[in-house]
């Protein structure tokens, strides 16, 4: 099961060049998590393959708390590595999925700016570890956190490791952290635990965009930041072909 979240202005700029793209190219569940009054456009909007569910009411609330701390504590306020309400939805989002498809798993979360290519499924396959409850696209390397833009929850242990994460946000513990983005709390929870499987490590992958050096936009185009204008290569995808 693939698993993102979108919304009217996500899906305006560059959703139906993406998404568009996920029915094509893999055979997994498509689950849109979106907020309660856009489930019906959404649903007709993205056609059968997709699964388009609400965020819920409890969600929602915990979001609202977490944008409300934010605001109380004033951190740093425009640095995004203190906005935590940003990206907070990436987790209420995988809640939301694993609530609705209780029976499913692998659950896998994938960007909405991700476009998929021919292949994608068997490639995704090969990525992941079958031993390891999560599999994760970490970068101690260069003193980045995780790319959480692809993150794979395999099992009852997986989904007790995404429950840890969530914990921090429920309770309002990510306030304690040093940073307050999903890519940091998702690192501090996953890095050193022996049940999560560093994709990049065992890989050699050495790109602060890891979904690039790992497949070379032959399966997969993660257009994060520029590249949410441009399906082309960009320095620094060019950096790591010439490093090869």
């Amino acid at each position: 099961m693939l698993v993102t979240t979108l919304n009217t202005k996500l899906m305006n700029e560059y959703g139906h060049s993406t998404v568009g793209t996920w029915s094509a190219f893999t055979d997994r569940r498509l689950v849109v998590v979106v907020n309660p009054e856009d489930v019906a456009p959404f649903q007709s909007n993205l056609g059968e393959k997709y699964s388009v569910i609400p965020f819920s009411a409890d969600s929602l609330k915990h979001m609202a708390n977490i944008r409300a701390r934010e605001d109380e504590l004033d951190l740093h306020r425009g640095d995004y590595r203190w906005q935590a309400a940003r990206f907070s939805w990436k987790v209420f989002a995988m809640e939301e999925a694993y609530k609705v498809f209780p029976d499913e798993d692998p659950v896998t979360w994938l960007d909405a700016d991700s476009m998929l290519k021919e292949g994608f499924d068997q490639w995704l396959s090969t990525l992941f570890s079958p031993t390891h409850a999560v599999s994760f696209l970490g970068r101690a390397h260069k003193q980045l956190h995780a790319e959480t833009g692809l993150i794979n929850f395999r099992g009852a242990l997986g989904r007790v490791m995404f429950e840890r994460v969530l914990d921090i946000y429920k309770s309002l513990e990510l306030f304690e952290f040093n940073e307050w983005t999903d890519s940091y709390i998702y690192t501090s929870v996953l890095q050193f635990n022996k049940h999560c499987f560093d994709i990049c490590k065992h890989r050699g992958v050495r790109s602060s965009n890891p979904l690039y050096e790992l497949d070379r936009g032959r399966h997969i185009l993660h257009l994060k930041g520029m590249r949410k204008n441009s399906s082309t290569m960009l320095l620094d995808d060019l950096r790591v072909l010439l490093r090869r």
